[in-house]
């Protein structure tokens, strides 16, 4: 009883010690915390939001996180309030660098900053583009031939002067580096075909006039662009009946290793020799040099030439170049043929029909009219008569206007050597070689050589006094066409 007596003493006064303690505390606190409160500043923070150090690829769009600031309590932390914060700085995207953005906060008297670094780069390789023609293709055994390419880089613009292409193994690596050391590689796989026959080339064309009694020699060459000349493997079906008048065709076929075939044909005229036809000239040995689309600013040069020599030739004129027309009057002064060839020489136009057509010879006819004094009946369809561009515009047009040419009276030329200036070459050494060729090939086979050349290109009038001297040394003779020529008539294709 007594012991219990004292541990409750003992508790009250442990009571009474732990509440003198507690107001003792409070009593020291409350002067704590309001010198606390009176000595406390709140000063201005700034906090960046995401990364203090941002990459950026080169011209995708900088998106900026931000920053967050607020004024907090030097002495009591948690006492804050936020404030707002401004950016400074500009991101260029599109140059490449390091930029900053700075974040200011300001409170009062008082200032924060907070810097963020932004690093504008280039990782992106240049993208290659190659061109390709679906239809292209590489001879077997011949260097591929580049088709094209471009490189476009992000950053650089066009590099395409900085790529490097490498050929192996019937493979073309194409790799370029940009200025930022970002490589693109891409590769194309040559194809390798043959898809084009051989080309046969008929020495005198495909339309050929014989005079019955005469020997006929037919002559022709073959190439490919693979096997090379094939000459040998041409097959040539059908005879020439010179002690008979008639029409003869022959048709060659010849293939290359790869299958392609190629066909052509010729017609062979066999006819009784003309009582006038240039007198009794051997017709072998007759040259008729022709000149189409002039006059133009190298007829003068030309007419210079022949008239040194005494040559006499034939000019089937437009109206192309207005400057010049007055060189008909001194073609037809020296004794030249002047003929129509055709006002415009616009085929969509003079093809459109039959009237289109002779509305064109007769402006050009009129023209011949006015510079020379006189008409004329003789005349060479733009394209030759076996020409099928016409057929763009008009079917059968090249068949009726030859009906009609015969109804007029008037009297057409085509040819049977080309000199090639059209569009093979526009080398004059070539020009020259192309003609005597074809003239030894016709006076091999009995007959005379109709050339066709143009005055307008001043390399195919550079070779004229050439073939001139060679004719003169190889018993050859220079004539213009008259309606008794022969009219070298090629077949019509329309």
């Amino acid at each position: 009883m007594g012991e219990k007596m004292a541990s409750n003493k003992r508790k009250r006064n442990t009571v009474k010690r732990k509440i003198n303690i507690g107001n003792l505390l409070l009593v020291t606190a409350v002067p704590l915390v309001l010198i606390l409160l009176l000595f406390n500043r709140l000063r201005p923070q700034v906090r960046l939001i995401g990364e203090e150090t941002m990459t950026v690829e080169f011209g995708d769009t900088f998106t900026d996180p931000g920053a967050t600031a607020k004024a907090r309590g030097t002495l009591i932390p948690f006492i804050s309030k936020k404030i707002d914060v401004r950016a400074d700085g500009n991101v260029d995207t599109m140059a490449l660098g390091e930029y900053a953005v700075t974040y200011t906060a300001e409170y009062k008297e008082h200032k924060a900053t907070a810097v963020r670094k932004v690093n504008v780069v280039d990782t992106t390789p240049p993208n290659i583009e190659l061109t390709a023609d679906p239809e292209g293709y590489t001879l077997p055994g011949h260097a591929y031939e580049e088709e094209g390419f471009t490189a476009v880089d992000l950053c650089d613009g066009d590099i395409t002067d900085k790529v490097v292409s490498e050929e192996k193994d019937g493979v073309v690596k194409y790799t370029v580096t940009d200025a930022s050391g970002n490589t693109a590689e891409t590769e194309r796989k040559i194809v390798y075909d043959d898809r084009k026959g051989p080309e046969i080339e008929l020495d005198g064309g495909s339309e050929m006039i014989v005079y019955n009694g005469s020997a006929f020699t037919d002559s022709y060459t073959a190439v490919d662009d693979l096997d090379g000349d094939v000459t040998s493997q041409v097959k040539a079906e059908g005879k020439v009946n010179t002690s008979e008048n008639g029409d003869y065709t022959i048709t060659y076929t010849v293939k290359d290793s790869y299958g392609n075939e190629t066909k052509e044909t010729r017609t062979v005229h066999v006819i009784t020799r003309p009582a006038d036809a240039d007198t009794d000239i051997d017709k072998s040995k007759i040259i008729y040099l022709t000149f189409d689309d002039g006059p133009g600013m190298y007829t003068d040069k030309l007419l210079d030439i022949l008239d040194k020599y005494n040559v006499k030739v034939t000019f089937f004129t437009t109206s192309g170049y207005s400057n010049y027309l007055s060189c008909m009057t001194r073609e037809a002064q020296a004794g030249h043929t002047v003929a129509v060839h055709s006002a415009s020489h616009n085929y969509e136009q003079i093809y459109a029909n039959e009237d289109a057509y002779w509305a064109d010879f007769n402006l050009q006819n009129d023209r011949i009219e006015e510079y020379t004094g006189s008409r004329t009946t003789l005349f060479r369809f733009p394209g030759g008569s076996s020409n099928t561009v016409s057929a763009n515009y008009n079917t059968g047009i090249m068949s009726r206007l030859v009906d009609q040419a015969a109804e007029k009276g008037y009297k057409y030329f085509d040819w049977n050597v080309s000199s090639g200036d059209a569009g093979g070459t526009t080398d004059t050494e070539q020009v020259f070689q192309n003609v005597i060729k074809g003239v030894t090939a016709n006076s091999e086979a009995g007959y005379s050589s109709i050339v066709l050349q143009h005055d307008i290109k001043e390399f195919s009038v550079n070779a004229v006094e050439k073939i001139i001297k060679w004719g003169d040394e190889n018993g050859y003779i220079f004539l213009p066409l008259s309606p008794s020529s022969p009219g070298a008539h090629h077949g019509v294709n329309n």
